[in-house]
């Protein structure tokens, strides 16, 4: 049995048990505001007893550990539904931005522009010879080119905009990710599973991290046998025995080790940055395919591009390279479209644009958009009467030089047996390796003889560009070609070669009617008049937007239920912190009340022997 004075020390432990809890109340409501400081508990036991032969008499308070209150569960579903709602917040501004540069209303926009472009070749037909109306017709055709072009640059500056903010997310991921393993090696070095030594402000700062990644860029993090500790709370868990934290199923970070992520814009013309990871066996992994979560994958879902695929593959394309594709789907349709009536508008001669094929190359397998079925090049004299005409015919085996063959064949065209009033007799086509670029001249000039190109079906000059009205073939290289930029009186609205025939601009202002093909960037052909393919492609825009700021609101709405949890189950409450405070002061007091007893007994044993 213990003397008197040993019993000073039971409620000297109770006083430093109780400042102990106080020094914690203390922490807690100064950390009230830190939104990843977890609500730290003192883990008491009692001491020792004192074993008598018919009793044991208790020692005191013994304080085991100080631990965090952190909910792994909650936790993890807070970073998801946060990295969820990043990502739809990241989407839904940039889809927001790149709708409002189709803004479909009155008097404002491409549809209007095509309208007026539409009603310039109207006029024209009415005017065919005013050159008033041939410049008029110049500036509406330059105008709806430059809200193409100028609609597809601000795609492209939105996806460079959205790319540098990739760079400088994903910079902070390593960062980030270097600091995690720093900090595990210091939680490593401090903490004690055997003496209950917890690195608790360590790992409230380690989950801040991870935290921060997950919302840049969505991470698995896997803490292998973790353990709970029931006696203060059934959700703290801590003492894993290993840290690892994946990006895109690939570790960057294993304890103390990390290993970051490289961007690469070496190979993309528009500078977009392709994510990779270098692999054990030191070879470079494609990962611009596997992020999808978090501001980076919200990122990739709008800017990505096939050539930022892992090994280049088809699918997945961001939905602002979606857009461009389509702009310069349409793009393409009208001046393919365009230039194939276009070329009906009799000419001396005819020359086609600089093609990317060689003579034997077959049309189908080019890239050109050329079907098969026929064309006539007809030919008139001035006074607009016909002289004949040599049918070219188009099947899956045609190339270059069978058009060749086919226009310089030595044929009686008018079957009159007359051996020089023939196509082949006036005209001869070519085309080289050399130049690439398809012709047909006159071998008589003087004579004065026009040709009219007259397609069914096959789009041969609108997909070569022969005599074409509009250069280029998509929304960034679209112009007026060149002679008409330079003088628009040059324009031509007749077929026949005669004054007061407006055939050619009688057709062009019925195209806004009729449908014609579009072939996206997928190939997949698109049967739609012009106006009505640019509504869809415009409509899809909007309805993207419109569905992501939907599923936006629903993210935003279970992130904030979730994070209520989340900050009930671990967060700092000041009002129960002050209730704490009482009691523990309280605690504080009774001990030192037991003291004062004990030395008031003290001095009546001393008076006793006095």
């Amino acid at each position: 049995m213990g003397g008197i004075l040993s019993s000073l020390n039971t409620p000297y432990t109770g006083l430093m048990g109780h400042q102990v809890m106080v020094d914690t109340v203390g922490n807690n409501i100064a950390n009230a505001n830190n939104e990843f400081y977890s609500r730290q508990v003192v883990r008491t036991a009692a001491e020792i007893p004192l074993w008598n032969q018919n009793y044991a008499l208790g020692q005191g308070l013994s304080v085991l550990s100080i631990e965090r209150i952190h909910d792994e569960y909650t936790f993890s579903r807070y970073k998801r539904a946060t990295s969820e709602k990043t990502f739809y917040d990241t989407s839904f501004r940039g889809l927001k931005e790149a709708s409002s540069y189709y803004p479909e209303v009155d008097k404002v926009g491409i549809y209007n522009d095509l309208q007026k472009y539409f009603n310039a070749w109207k006029d024209l037909s009415i005017k065919a010879g005013d050159s008033a109306q041939k410049v008029s017709l110049a500036e509406q055709s330059q105008t709806l080119i430059n809200n193409i072009t100028t609609t597809r640059e601000r795609l492209v500056n939105l996806q460079k905009s959205l790319n540098q903010e990739l760079k400088t997310a994903v910079e902070e991921v390593n960062r980030l990710g270097e600091q995690i393993a720093i900090l595990n090696k210091q939680i490593a070095e401090y903490e004690s599973k055997d003496l209950n030594k917890k690195a608790n402000d360590l790992r409230d700062l380690r989950d801040q991290y991870e935290f921060e990644i997950n919302n840049l860029i969505g991470a698995d993090v896997f803490k292998n046998g973790l353990q709970g500790s029931a006696p203060v709370n059934k959700n703290i868990a801590d003492f894993e025995e290993r840290y690892t934290l994946n990006v895109g199923g690939r570790v960057i970070v294993d304890g103390a080790s990390f290993q970051p992520l490289t961007l690469d814009n070496f190979d993309n013309p528009d500078g977009l940055y392709t994510i990779k990871y270098l692999r054990t066996d030191h070879k470079e992994y494609n990962l611009s395919n596997s992020l999808n979560q978090g501001k980076v994958g919200a990122i990739l879902d709008l800017i990505r591009t096939e050539d930022m695929l892992e090994d280049g593959t088809a699918g997945g394309i961001g939905k602002l390279q979606v857009y461009i594709n389509d702009l310069d789907s349409f793009a393409n349709g009208i001046i393919e479209t365009t230039n194939n009536l276009y070329a009906q508008s009799a000419r001396l001669s005819a020359s086609s644009d600089i093609l990317r094929i060689n003579y034997q190359d077959a049309f189908t397998t080019s890239g050109y958009n050329i079907n098969e079925g026929s064309f006539d090049v007809v030919m008139y004299d001035k006074q607009g009467n016909t002289l004949g005409k040599r049918t070219v015919v188009i099947d899956n085996l045609t190339n270059m030089q069978s058009i060749l063959d086919q226009l310089n064949a030595n044929v009686d065209d008018n079957s009159n047996n007359n051996a020089s009033d023939d196509f082949d007799d006036r005209f001869v086509a070519t085309f080289t390796n050399d130049n690439r670029t398809f012709a047909i001249t006159s071998k008589n000039p003087s004579e004065e003889i026009y040709i009219s190109i007259q397609d069914k079906g096959t789009n041969f000059a609108g997909a070569f560009g022969v005599n074409r009205f509009f250069e280029g073939s998509n929304a960034k290289d679209m112009r007026l070609a060149l002679e008409y930029r330079e003088d628009p009186t040059l324009i031509r609205a007749y077929r026949e070669p005669v004054s007061g025939n407006f055939e050619v601009a009688n057709m062009m202002q019925q195209l806004q009617y009729d449908k014609v093909i579009f072939t996206d960037y997928e190939g997949n052909k698109h049967s739609e008049t012009i106006s009505g393919y640019f509504r869809l492609i415009a409509g899809k825009v909007s309805s993207q937007t419109e569905a992501t700021k939907t599923t936006q609101e629903t993210k935003e709405a279970v992130y904030v239920a979730i994070k209520q949890e989340y900050k009930r189950s671990s967060e700092v409450s000041v009002d129960d912190e002050l209730v704490n405070l009482i009691r523990f002061q309280s605690g504080y007091s009774a001990n030192a009340k037991v003291i004062s007893t004990i030395d008031e007994m003290i001095n009546t044993l001393l008076g006793i022997k006095n």
